[in-house]
């Protein structure tokens, strides 16, 4: 019976989006496959909050870069790459100036095909075989990428096009023609201005930036300013996570700053607790205050398992979403605990779990917010880590225009803002 009813479910799900969408995402994933590689890399070094710089070479003596990435610490990290790139070409960036200048230790290492096997890089600063046309060169300036680069700090409005609802549409169905367009990224809402406190929001599932107007409209404006995380949501979760751990460092680099609070709804948890994953890592979240889930499925979405099982194209992201997944298995893994106990809780940014308990729709009756179940909003690894649990009596979208919830943000905010500036002055 329960088989049947999941076939019933996903059966209606595949009528109600379309053959075409399913079409259109086939031919997106096998894009995405055939452009994109991840590569396992160690970096051999004593310093374990260095500055590092990946940057992806078709040859040695070209004048333009596929990519690059930017990390803090000698962990294990992942490199998303060109399947194109032959080279990756890694320094110390020791001024923090996103350029590679003669006398900061490198490496060069040939991208074999077979992935399966880490890279182990030994940095140098006594060769003299690097780049030359990276020679005190802005990366950015250098990048020929297949799809058009994420935008970093560009000024847009709420009203603007990559935030419209056919952008969501898109960034479900045909990823990566929503990267080409160049509608990812983080945007700058206001105007950058060194004397307020940037908060970043990070939409869900089947959503955009705009889906925040209604708490971005209640911010006090002259203590605040907004950032906003634009992404197609059919992408794999890792690789989103991966994403926005290199934005945020780009970032910290051109901006310089050192507090900000992170918002995010339903999915776009998920990207943030698994950014933060990743970058207390490798020691990177000390200019983060605050984190505040909102309707996050901690626990993993089951309609997302229907889709892996039943669909007739995969979204990558329901490979994450699924309960079983590895990726909600391991999601709050601290790594960082083992090599510093009893360090690990002052680098890990105060989180608020915010969860909805108004059951609204016609299929989902049980204890939810009509879209993500209580059980999986209130996961016991997410209750441990958080600060405070907080709930309404809200759904999935409400919940957004509720005043208690941007109270409760501003609370939060001022609260963890005097932690994290006790913090610093302690260091």
């Amino acid at each position: 019976m329960q088989k049947l009813k999941i076939i019933f479910v996903v059966t209606l799900m595949i009528l109600t989006v379309g053959c075409a969408n399913f079409r259109h995402l086939a031919k997106e994933v096998d894009m995405l496959n055939r452009v994109y590689v991840e590569y396992r890399v160690t970096i051999q070094s004593q310093h374990e909050t260095e500055s590092f710089v990946f940057v992806q070479l078709q040859s040695l003596d070209a004048d333009t870069i596929d990519g690059y990435e930017v990390v803090i610490g000698n962990q294990q990290i992942t490199v998303t790459g060109d399947t194109n790139s032959q080279y990756l070409f890694t320094f110390n960036d020791t001024n923090n100036d996103l350029r590679f200048q003669v006398g900061e230790a490198f490496s060069i290492n040939l991208l074999a095909e077979d992935t399966s096997k880490p890279l182990l890089l030994r940095l140098s600063n006594t060769q003299d075989n690097y780049p030359k046309a990276l020679v005190d060169t802005p990366l950015n300036n250098l990048l020929n990428v297949n799809f058009s680069p994420a935008k970093i700090g560009e000024q847009a409005d709420l009203d603007a096009p990559q935030f419209d609802r056919e952008m969501a549409e898109l960034g479900m169905w045909k990823p990566i023609t929503h990267l080409k367009q160049g509608n990812s990224g983080v945007f700058f809402i206001d105007d950058f201005d060194t004397s307020k406190i940037p908060v970043l929001f990070i939409h869900g599932m089947n959503g955009t930036a705009r889906d925040f107007a209604p708490l971005i409209a209640k911010l006090d404006r002259q203590k605040y300013q907004v950032w906003v995380m634009n992404y197609p949501s059919g992408l794999s979760i890792e690789l989103l996570a991966n994403g926005l751990n290199s934005l945020i460092k780009i970032i910290d680099y051109r901006y310089d700053v050192k507090t900000f609070h992170l918002v995010a709804h339903s999915m776009g948890g998920l990207v943030t607790q698994a950014y933060l994953d990743l970058c207390r890592n490798q020691l990177g979240c000390d200019d983060i205050a605050s984190f505040t889930s909102i309707s996050t499925p901690f626990g993993g979405v089951e309609s997302a398992q229907s889709g892996v099982d039943y669909a007739p194209v995969v979204m990558p992201a329901w490979r994450n979403l699924a309960p079983e997944s590895d990726f909600i298995a391991t999601l709050f893994t601290d790594k960082f605990a083992d090599k510093h106990a009893g360090d690990n809780d002052s680098n890990r940014p105060a989180h608020q779990l915010v969860f909805g308990y108004k059951v609204s729709g016609i299929i989902n009756k049980k204890s939810s917010d009509g879209v993500i179940s209580l059980d999986s909003q209130l996961r016991d690894k997410a209750q441990q880590q958080a600060e405070r649990v907080y709930g309404l009596n809200e759904d999935h979208v409400s919940i957004l225009s509720n005043d208690n919830l941007a109270n409760a943000l501003h609370q939060f905010w001022l609260k963890t803002e005097k932690q994290h500036l006790t913090k610093h002055d302690g260091l």
